[in-house]
């Protein structure tokens, strides 16, 4: 077995091994997936993670100038 044999087992091997790993990562993902439970409370406006965020100070008529017009003092 020469050199070049042997670095085309190293690379089949572990092509082979990271299929194998990544199908039995999906298979316990889905194990996983099937043992949550489906009853969790939803919240009146139906946001579960993300609360809408109203800055206090911000004015709803602001406006920013374009770039290249100043304004004039």
């Amino acid at each position: 077995m020469n050199v070049i044999d042997l670095l085309v087992t190293i690379v089949v091997v572990t092509i082979l091994v990271t299929i194998v790993l990544a199908i039995v990562t999906y298979v316990a993902y889905k194990l996983r997936l099937s043992r949550e439970p489906n009853d969790l409370p939803a919240s009146a406006d139906g946001l579960r993670y993300f609360v809408s965020y109203s800055p206090t100070g911000a004015r709803s008529d602001a406006t920013v100038p374009a770039e290249g017009h100043a304004s004039e003092a």
